[in-house]
């Protein structure tokens, strides 16, 4: 499959759980996760059609990313994208690390709302971990590892009851409302490791 067709299906996906981010996000946020993400998702579908190999693709889309999805959420996903594409045009590798340290580092700078979006991070970090724990049993296993952690992770931040500085504030996750970001992290690993697992099963049949 190409990286043209998989953007594809991935705008189709966050298409259907559009509302339950949106729902999600309302009760810590803006209410607009679901919004915000297909309209990112749009952005990187149109570049993949544009764009001849991966690194061009996570540079350029990272910057339509930024452009469609003007949000905490838009700014950290573009520059992980811009950071890792720019990463592999240097020198061919790619550092988990480093992608985290830019995440963190835009994170600080939206200010008083650090404390409550960083929930995002406390889902992807572990997750990345996990993947990269397992990477040598093969990507489906390590996918797999990495949507496992990230749900457990999202899950935990119910418990959560931080306040962001966000005007917009409302929720109190000791309710049992869960953090959009972190979420949205569980499930787009779910999606590429189900993904995974079906080309991986559409080879053995050919």
């Amino acid at each position: 499959m190409t990286l043209s067709l998989l953007l594809n299906e991935y705008y189709e996906f966050i298409k259907k759980i559009k509302d339950e981010l949106n729902q999600l996000d309302a009760a810590q946020g803006d209410g607009d996760l679901g919004n915000t993400m297909v309209g990112g998702a749009k952005a990187l579908k149109v570049e993949a059609e544009n764009t001849k190999n991966i690194p061009d693709w996570l540079v350029e889309g990272g910057k339509a990313f930024r452009k469609a999805a003007p949000s905490t959420m838009g700014i950290l996903i573009a520059s992980a994208m811009i950071k890792a594409g720019k990463q592999q045009k240097e020198n061919n590798r790619l550092e988990w690390s480093d992608i985290q340290k830019t995440m963190i580092e835009e994170i600080m700078k939206r200010g008083k709302a650090s404390r409550g979006d960083k929930t995002l991070l406390d889902a992807f970090i572990p997750a990345v971990n996990a993947f990269e724990e397992a990477s040598d049993q093969g990507v489906s296993i390590a996918l797999k590892e990495a949507a496992s952690t990230a749900k457990a992770e999202a899950e935990k931040t119910k418990n959560l009851n931080a306040k962001t500085g966000r005007s917009s504030w409302m929720g109190d996750r000791a309710k049992g409302n869960m953090d959009g970001g972190a979420w949205l992290c569980y499930k787009t690993y779910q999606f590429f490791a189900d993904w995974v697992k079906y080309e991986e099963k559409k080879g053995e049949k050919s």
